[in-house]
This record gives C-alpha cells, sequence and structure tokens, in this order.
C-alpha cells in the first residue's frame, strides 16, 4: 500500500533488522513491526513517526501494532489498541521519555483524534505519551498543562481518568495542586476524583486558592463541584469552621459566584 504518493519513499518506509515502519496518508495508518523488544526498535520508531508529523501526515491517524507485548497504561477508560499498546511499552523505557515528548508536542493538535478511538475513548494525538509520562515524573507536568489547553472537553473525556490517577501517583501537595486544577478545568462534571480530605489541609487550600483567584467563577465554580461535591456541600463545611479556615473557604464560594 503506497499511499498518495505526495511524500518521499524514505519518509514513510523504514527497515531495519529492529524495526519496520510503513505509513499510508490515505489510509491515516501507520504500520510498526517491533521485530526486536528492545529501547531501539521503539526508540526508530518514534523518530518514525516524530518525522512523518512534522512533514504533514495527517494528526488523526492509527497505528497498526505487530509485536509480542500487549500492555497497556495503568489508567482506567482507555481505548485498548494497536496506538495505546505501543506508546504503554515504548514508556518503560526512561530514556525514550524526551523522545516521547518531542513526538506528543509534534502530534498534539486541537479538534483531531486518534482514528482507532472513538466515543467515550476519543483522544487528541499524543495523549497516550502525556499520560504515560505525567505519570511517569514531574518534570512532564508542564507538557500535562500543554496538552490540557489543547483538548476539546466536550468531545473526549479520557482526561477525567488520567487526572485520577495522576492524584493518585504524586498525591495532593503544593507541588502538584497547580498540575491538578489545569487537570480540573478541563475534565467533565462526571469525573470521580477523590481527593477532597486532602484539600482541605490548611496548607492545601491556600495554594488552591492561590491557583483559582484568577479564574472565572464559573471555572472555580467547576473546580468546588469536582472536589466538594457543589456550593451547598462547601457551604455547609464553611459554615462549621472558623477563623482563617472558614474565611478560606468563603472565598472558594465568593469566588465561584457566591456569597
Amino acid at each position: 500500500m503506497e499511499g498518495s504518493g505526495t511524500y518521499a519513499k524514505e519518509d514513510v518506509c523504514f527497515r531495519d533488522e529492529v524495526a519496520e515502519c510503513t505509513a499510508n496518508d490515505v489510509f491515516a495508518e501507520v504500520t510498526l513491526v517491533i521485530k526486536r523488544e528492545t529501547e531501539e526498535s521503539y526508540g526508530r520508531a518514534l523518530w518514525f513517526l516524530t518525522r512523518l508529523l512534522s512533514l504533514g501526515f495527517p494528526k488523526s491517524y492509527q497505528i497498526k501494532l505487530k509485536s509480542g507485548l500487549k500492555q497497556g497504561l495503568p489508567i482506567k477508560g482507555l481505548a485498548k489498541s494497536g496506538t495505546h499498546r505501543f506508546f504503554a511499552q515504548a514508556l518503560e523505557y526512561p530514556n525514550l521519555h524526551p523522545l516521547l515528548e518531542e513526538y506528543a508536542r509534534a502530534a498534539m493538535e486541537p479538534f483531531e483524534w486518534y482514528a482507532d478511538t472513538e466515543g467515550e475513548k476519543n483522544c487528541m494525538p499524543g495523549s497516550y505519551a502525556v499520560f504515560g509520562l505525567g505519570l511517569a515524573d514531574r518534570a512532564y507536568f508542564p507538557l500535562v498543562e500543554d496538552y490540557m489547553g489543547k483538548i476539546d472537553a466536550e468531545h473526549q473525556s479520557v482526561q477525567n481518568h488520567f487526572t485520577v490517577a495522576l492524584a493518585e501517583r504524586h498525591g495532593v501537595n503544593a507541588e502538584t495542586i497547580p498540575t491538578l486544577v489545569k487537570c480540573m478545568l478541563h475534565s467533565t462534571d462526571s469525573m470521580k476524583l477523590k481527593i477532597k480530605a486532602d484539600m482541605e489541609d490548611d496548607t492545601h487550600l491556600r495554594v488552591l486558592l492561590e491557583q483559582v483567584r484568577g479564574l472565572q467563577s464559573y471555572e472555580v465554580a467547576h473546580i468546588n463541584y469536582l472536589i466538594w461535591g457543589g456550593t451547598d456541600k462547601l457551604k455547609k463545611m464553611a459554615a462549621k469552621e472558623e477563623g482563617d479556615r472558614r474565611q478560606r473557604l468563603s472565598e472558594l464560594l465568593q469566588l465561584a459566584g457566591h456569597q
């Protein structure tokens, strides 16, 4: 299968002793054959994919993967696909993480989706790489935040599952709250995020307030809903508190447009 002929043969076909990569722009498919399960094999394939996207290959593509492994990310609700498997398996090699970030930044594009996902499992290209990197190392939190700023939450909800996994992996603290807030802003109301008890710590409340002060009232209301289950519950909680703590909770309500 040659594709449209738009690309030079060496750009859509690569073969050596460890990996085989072929791309067809007509079908928006990339076939990856991993001959040996090694860092080198996945590195070659990642290089091929990143270069391909830089040449204008359709971003709403899918990977047909031929590999002896069947590995996935430790996140519920993701499509079981060749595309998912490839990135989950590549993420096993820490030396490839910078290359995975490079790929993700080339792939992320609003209103584009991997072609082997649909409905509630829809995800923007780059999703699996971003999710895996975010879970692996806080150094990739800036990438996670950039990703969240590009997604279309009306047509994608897998970020809900990632955000839950992120909170479980890295916990709730002064370092993680800014990124968790960014994730919450771009997650849907259906997300089941169990961080209420952690967020009620005085230090965490202060950090949360610092993060939400510049937001729109509807955005603060959305975050309050995801953490506390809504305005009424937060009001009842604030009414039982005293001093600085009551003041902080009251400010959260005010920022959400409630007195």
